[in-house]
């Protein structure tokens, strides 16, 4: 009774929070390819015409070896399918100008994406299963861990804990833009089926004092999942409902719902946003309007 007055509350929080926001015609498709194997993150080169998607290519939590990297060209055009191989089930992917660094269940792996080879793999000590990466304008590389909580540091050739659990429950998407860190959280109470007592929204995390702002009018909105940029928007992926919201200005609207849910780790390149429908086996491309 317990655990179904739970699902019931979170359902209703969902739908609340829906009905705050104002709803946005769908935008067009660029494009869309299927033919992946779980695809949970895309990540656009900043200087070329690639693109990089992870492939869990099983359960999300599997410590099978059968997890890669695909390379793509930004128009859709499949290079090599398995461009990277040898993982377990890797998610978010970020990179600088000689490396690309993958998250995959409790290790980091980081790849020569000149060369398409992977150089070494780091356990993240204590964690669970780390989600997203990004870089800073630094150079230092940050993974949530959603399910263990926490925020991992890669500094100086050392993984290490940054921000604790009790601080962030269950923090997934991250984005570094503008000079600071914003995380997208997944909620919290968190459930076997992943739902969640208490929906996730968006905060800032100062880099120096660790202290956590929560944007306003986006404190609970989704289990978050991707962020990306476009035009000083943000875009933001609810993996459990397929939602894709836009927040700019301190408005929060809804942009437009995937019916077969499980919307990914966003990118964007110009005015257009790049969603990965894991259990669809695809990657939709949606061209973003002013």
């Amino acid at each position: 009774m317990k655990k179904e007055l739970q699902k019931t509350l979170s359902v209703a929080m969902a739908c609340l929070a829906l009905s705050a926001n104002v709803v946005l015609a769908a935008p067009d498709k660029a494009w869309s390819l299927e033919g992946f194997d779980e695809p949970e993150s895309v990540l656009v080169h900043p200087t070329k015409p690639l693109l990089f998607v992870s492939n869990v290519n099983g359960h999300p939590a599997a410590l099978n070896g059968k997890g890669y990297i695909s390379l793509l060209s930004d128009e859709g055009k499949v290079i090599r399918h398995v461009w990277v191989n040898g993982m377990d089930a890797p998610k978010g992917l970020a990179m600088d100008e000689k490396y690309l660094y993958v998250a995959d269940m409790q290790q980091m792996h980081i790849v020569d994406h000149e060369k398409g080879e992977l150089v070494k793999s780091i356990k993240a000590e204590g964690s669970v299963m780390l989600n997203d990466v990004v870089i800073d304008d630094k150079g230092v590389v940050y993974l949530s861990d959603i399910l263990g909580g926490g925020v991992y540091r890669y500094e100086n050739d050392a993984l290490t804990k940054w921000i604790s659990a009790e601080a962030l429950p269950h923090p997934n998407g991250l984005l570094f833009n503008h000079g600071q860190l914003t995380v997208a959280t997944w909620g919290t109470g968190l459930h076997e089926d992943f739902t969640t007592d208490v929906l996730g929204g968006l905060s800032i995390i100062d880099r120096d004092t660790k202290q956590i702002t929560a944007y306003k009018n986006a404190e609970a909105f989704g289990n978050l999942d991707g962020i990306a940029e476009i035009k000083g928007a943000l875009f933001v992926s609810d993996w459990m409902n397929g939602n894709i919201f836009k927040y700019k200005d301190q408005k929060l609207e809804l942009l437009f719902n995937e019916p077969k849910k499980f919307t990914g780790d966003l990118s964007s390149k110009g005015d257009l946003l790049f969603v990965p429908l894991m259990f669809s086996q695809r990657i939709d491309v949606y061209k973003i309007e002013p």
